[in-house]
């Protein structure tokens, strides 16, 4: 019976949120679009700077609304963002800098045009006997998106080179532990236009059996570190996720979970050390990433190495 009166509740939903989330995902392309055009149009951002996410960098509603309509917030590392570059062929970074402050971390080269992934480089892909690396890129412009996972404090944040000339210096930021936790803040700052732009992301999740799987993965993760696995989904009220892991993928990989409200502004985030792990009942409707990062060079992932199981608890039970 249970069974059966969560089926019909789901049913019920979908009346609704199927086609508020339709409405909901042509407005976040529409928004994607103008804030994109704004962008090129008046060249906000001309010299090559780093930028480092933290509640400075997203006092500026805008740029709070451009992160959220092109990726979802990885709450376990350290970002620093670095750019425009004007490349012709080539980008070089000097990775014994980022080495020094963190001992796992991914250079993500993005085209500005489209903020599409280009190439990347990490620790886990040099050989670790160059102090620089260098990529090579089609003409364009880019960012670089420096992801920091395990860091120590201070950071220093690279020297970068467009085609051999020095085009954006180190710099030296604090990163304490915490330094991420700006993230519980920004719900806060939750208005109707973020419910607009986001609303679409807990129906596509929950009702992602309808929907071809590609579609699904690269709408909900626009922009994925290339090294990191994911694993996602939609959680309704009193429902709680059950976790089972690989005994070997714990001491290979990193596992990160994030819980999102429905419109993707961070509730909670931490490791899971655990083979066998549940989370919290959820209070309200949420999503969740699973994010599995190798910690070493040709680490295997094991067949079935994530397995999720949504449990649904009494809301009585819940409440109390």
């Amino acid at each position: 019976m249970n069974s059966q009166a969560n089926q019909s509740a789901l049913e019920l939903d979908a009346l609704w949120e199927v086609p508020l989330g339709t409405l909901s995902f042509l407005f976040s392309r529409a928004l994607r679009w103008v804030l994109h055009s704004l962008r090129r149009y008046y060249k906000l951002m001309n010299k090559p700077h780093w930028q480092v996410f933290s509640a400075d960098f997203f006092a500026k509603p805008i740029k709070l609304l451009w992160i959220m309509s092109r990726a979802r917030w990885n709450l376990h590392s350290l970002i620093g963002l670095a750019g425009p570059f004007n490349v012709a062929e080539c980008l070089t970074i000097h990775v014994a800098t980022i080495s020094q402050s963190a001992p796992n971390w991914t250079a993500v080269f993005y085209t500005l045009k489209d903020s599409k992934t280009h190439a990347h480089i990490s620790s886990l892909t040099i050989s670790g006997e160059h102090e620089s690396e260098t990529v090579s890129l089609p003409a364009g412009r880019y960012f670089v998106g420096l992801r920091h996972y395990h860091w120590t404090d201070p950071v220093t944040l690279p020297t970068i080179w467009a085609d051999g000339v020095e085009a954006l210096a180190a710099q030296t930021i604090s990163a304490p532990p915490d330094a991420n936790r700006f993230y519980c803040d920004l719900i806060h700052r939750q208005g109707l236009i973020h419910i607009c732009l986001n609303g679409y992301v807990y129906p596509l999740l929950r009702y992602r059996r309808w929907l071809p799987a590609k579609f699904v993965q690269n709408t909900f993760l626009p922009a994925p570190n290339p090294e990191t696995q994911f694993h996602y989904g939609a959680l309704r009220p009193g429902e709680q996720l059950q976790v089972q892991l690989a005994a070997s993928l714990l001491h290979t990989h990193d596992i990160f979970f994030s819980l999102y409200n429905r419109f993707c502004f961070p509730l909670d985030w931490y490791p899971i050390k655990e083979e066998k792990y549940i989370t919290s009942p959820c209070d309200r409707k949420a999503i969740f990433v699973i994010r599995v990062h190798p910690k070493q060079r040709d680490a295997i992932f094991p067949l079935e190495a994530v397995r999720l199981t949504t449990v649904a608890i009494a809301r009585a039970h819940l409440h109390k």
